[in-house]
């Protein structure tokens, strides 16, 4: 008897050994779970990730690098700010919160280097989401052999000290504005802009009424009716293109040249959805 009772009690032993065991490494496991798990503080759905440029992508000074970022934060995203190499370069804020969408940020680096670019965006709750860091280089590009005399020189100088000093401004665009081959309704649609699509102005028409704008990466450029667009920077400094304006309405038919004129469009009032 007493052999059978110290065998039963040993069974009972080794059994609340391994209970108080499994429990141990299951409140062990918890923890590792818990410290893995975590989200950021945006949420699972915030995401911010520049797509272009890639990593070890090469430019040379002075080249218009259109940033591109995809986004999305369900409580909406309100400013972004671009960062290279921890300093902050530029703040936008947004004509209203994006829940989600495609970011472009221009961007010209004016000096030789390595650049660690980063967005960081705001969101309407009060929270930053920061994106991946992409590395980039930048070197100085090749001065070409000029034949033309000293006085060509000293002028090429002092032009580019007037870009310095009046840099092309940048402009959002309002809604889904038609962007044209020229300054004119009676110009083809070359496409459209995307809300909030930040794009480099780089001429204006003769009445200054339409934007000569850069909406790609490969600088394709058309125009933009200037009340479609929220302008940030001077437009006093761009040059006037040449090009004719012409609309739609403007024209008068060739077969009845003695009738009254039509009445034309005023030009000052502009189109409301191109």
């Amino acid at each position: 008897m007493f052999i059978n009772n110290r065998n039963a009690f040993s069974r009972k032993a080794k059994m609340v050994c391994f209970f108080g065991l499994f429990l141990l490494l299951s409140a062990a496991g918890c923890e590792v779970f818990a410290s893995r798990g975590g989200q950021p503080s945006g949420g699972a759905s915030s995401r911010v990730t520049i797509v272009y440029p890639q990593e070890s992508a090469q430019f040379f000074v002075g080249d218009f690098v259109d940033i591109h970022a995809e986004i999305s934060d369900p409580s909406g995203l309100t400013t972004s700010v671009l960062i290279a190499n921890e300093e902050i370069l530029r703040r936008d804020t947004f004509l209203s919160s994006v829940a989600n969408g495609d970011l472009y940020q221009p961007w010209v680096p004016d000096a030789p280097g390595v650049y660690a670019l980063q967005l960081i965006l705001e969101t309407s709750a009060g929270g930053q989401i920061p994106s991946n860091i992409v590395n980039v280089y930048v070197t100085q590009a090749k001065e070409k052999a000029s034949e033309e005399p000293a006085e060509k020189s000293e002028e090429a100088t002092e032009e580019e000290k007037a870009a310095e000093a009046c840099p092309l401004p940048t402009a959002t665009s309002k809604g889904y504005p038609f962007c044209r081959s020229g300054p004119g309704t009676a110009y083809a649609e070359v496409t459209n802009l995307e809300p909030g699509q930040m794009v480099l102005v780089t001429a204006v028409s003769s009445s200054g009424n339409w934007l000569r704008v850069e909406y790609s990466k490969s600088d394709d450029t058309c125009w933009v009716w200037r009340k479609l667009l929220e302008i940030s920077g001077n437009t006093d400094c761009l040059p006037v293109s040449d090009e004719l304006e012409k609309d739609t309405l403007q024209e008068v038919p060739e077969e009845e040249p003695d009738s009254p004129t039509h009445p034309t469009k005023d030009p000052g009032s502009g189109p409301t959805t191109s």
